[in-house]
Formats: structure tokens, sequence, C-alpha cells
């Protein structure tokens, strides 16, 4: 019986979590988890990068690889492959992660 509490406040707390709308300074990455119509979300933080410049603009593109890495890293079965077996996960991730890495750069030339 513990356990099932445990679990289950767990999971409300990540829930919670995950519903939480994104700050100003977060990029939010998704793909999809077929056949479910579940989604994976890494959430990037970039709040602390000065994005009017290129060594700010190449952070966050850093940062934003790394968590594609993270989502789409799947062990191919047929050796060679893993390039063609993860491109359409990077493909949907990278779509979700590039308008909102724009946005975040124009608001930064915004305020100049």
């Amino acid at each position: 019986m513990y356990v099932t509490v445990g679990c289950a406040s767990l999971f409300a707390m990540e829930a919670t979590a995950v519903a939480q709308a994104p700050d100003e300074g977060d990029i939010v990455v998704t793909r999809k988890l077929p056949p479910s119509k579940d989604r994976l979300v890494r959430v990037v933080y970039i709040g602390d990068i000065n994005l009017k410049d290129a060594a700010g603009r190449t952070e966050m593109e850093k940062r934003v690889s790394k968590a594609v890495d993270y989502m789409c890293a799947i062990p191919s079965p047929i050796p060679g492959q893993e390039k063609a077996m993860t491109a359409p996960c990077r493909e949907e991730a990278w779509a979700s992660a590039r308008p909102q890495m724009e946005g975040a750069m124009a608001r930064a030339n915004a305020h100049k």
C-alpha cells in the first residue's frame, strides 16, 4: 500500500512539472512516442545566455543539440544505421525547437 501511494504522488509531481507553462527563458523540445499519443519533452534553459552575440547563439544551439541527442538516442539493430534510424526523431525534435530559438533571438535583438 505504501508503494502505491508513493508512486501516485511521484506521478502527480511529475505531471505537475510537465504541465506548467515554460518560462520565456526556456526552449521546449518535443517528440512523439509512437504508436501512442504520448510525447517526450525536454526543457532547455537559455535564460542565462546573451543571444545578442554569436557566442550566445552557439551556446543555445549546443544546449538544444544535447537535448535532441538525448531524446533521440536509440540503439540501432543494424550496425552503421544509427543516423538513418534516428533521423525522423531528430527532424521532429529540431522542428519543435527552431521556431522557439528564432523567437528567442528576435526578442533578444528587439531589446537592444
